[in-house]
């Protein structure tokens, strides 16, 4: 068994609920061919580089799994049909791989939904202390106002 990933890129309006069952729809064929899905990803809408379908936005996919070459073509065949695809591709990730490592990496991933971090409380920021810096006394010559005024007075004059 080899393993493979499938990116697909689905209608923008499809309802979260639709695009649930897209994905447990592709699972189960997959499931069906003796494959094993190790990891499930729904990345949102996204803005496409290009229009497709006259679409500008796509909902993205992606779907990690363990199988032979029959599973690879009746995924691809499925997706080639459905009118809620826009694109898909698939990328073969490993060949040859073990059973018992790809176990551990789905219980890993079932853990880590499980432990879903408590958002934390903001924490308050320390103000931002600037380098000590030197001050340097400014000098400043003072000026005779009288003297400035009968230069004036003289640039005037002439």
């Amino acid at each position: 068994m080899n393993r493979y990933e499938v990116i697909f890129i689905a209608l923008s309006d499809l309802p979260k609920e639709e695009i649930d069952v897209l994905v447990e729809r592709y699972k189960q064929i997959t499931a069906d061919f003796k494959g094993l899905v190790v990891k499930v990803e729904k990345w949102g809408v996204r803005k496409l580089a290009y229009p497709i379908n006259k679409q500008a936005r796509g909902a993205y996919c992606l779907i990690d799994y363990v199988g032979t070459a029959a599973t690879v073509n009746e995924l691809e065949r499925n997706l080639k049909y459905d009118d809620k695809i826009l694109r898909y591709q698939t990328v073969k990730k490993a060949e040859k791989v073990d059973m018992a490592e790809i176990e551990k990496e789905i219980s890993g991933v079932k853990e880590e939904k499980v432990e879903e971090p408590q958002p934390e409380a903001p924490q308050p920021e320390a103000p931002a202390t600037a380098p000590a810096v030197e001050e340097t006394p400014v000098v400043s010559e003072e000026v005779k106002t009288d003297e400035v005024v009968e230069k004036v007075e003289e640039g005037v004059n002439e």
